[in-house]
């Protein structure tokens, strides 16, 4: 299949949704692009991470038997199926080699007004360990919203640790 990938929000800053999608797609032997509207394509995966506000969702002339749209810009109740999310990311999309992208916990528990966070994804809960989306690079950009408010907060922690890898926690870290 010949799939193509947008990142809507186009924002210097890797979409992990596509790097997810993109590595899935070619663990199938799938072929897998940034999208060309001078192509047609089996299915194009459109991302908005952010809404109007910060992005604008072009409307796009697409050759496709399948559009799929995803990401909290769209809407806040989808979500990459189980064996997608799992996937480890396609850090080459991106041209990725010296830092890992990526999420131990989602959700927070504070709701504040001007975040969907707990709206769209409850209270704060473990969804993965460190070796879903690192191997080795020297720096991890941890996207959790409240790590710290995590159970499993210490056994992550370790696991952190001893990657010995520089740590930016993209979304804080508080209590």
């Amino acid at each position: 299949m010949n799939i193509g990938l947008i990142d809507v929000d186009s924002h210097n800053f890797p979409n992990l949704a596509l790097m997810k999608i993109s590595a899935f797609h070619k663990s199938k032997g799938d072929q897998v692009e940034w999208w060309n509207g001078f192509k047609h394509y089996d299915i194009v995966y459109k991302s908005r991470i952010f809404t109007d506000e910060y992005s604008t969702d072009v409307d796009y002339c697409i050759n496709a038997d399948e559009i799929i749209k995803g990401g909290t810009g769209y809407d806040l109740q989808n979500e990459l199926p189980y064996e997608v999310e799992h996937q480890f990311p396609d850090y080459g999309l991106y041209n990725i080699t010296e830092r890992a992208y990526g999420f131990l916990t989602r959700g927070c528990f504070r709701n504040c007004k001007y975040c969907v966070v707990t709206q769209k994804e409850g209270n704060t809960h473990t969804v993965a360990d460190l070796s879903e989306f690192w191997n080795g690079q020297p720096e991890i950009m941890l996207m959790d919203s409240n790590i710290t408010a995590s159970k499993d907060c210490e056994r992550l922690f370790e696991q952190l640790i001893a990657s010995k890898a520089r740590i930016n926690f993209e979304g804080g870290v508080r209590y």
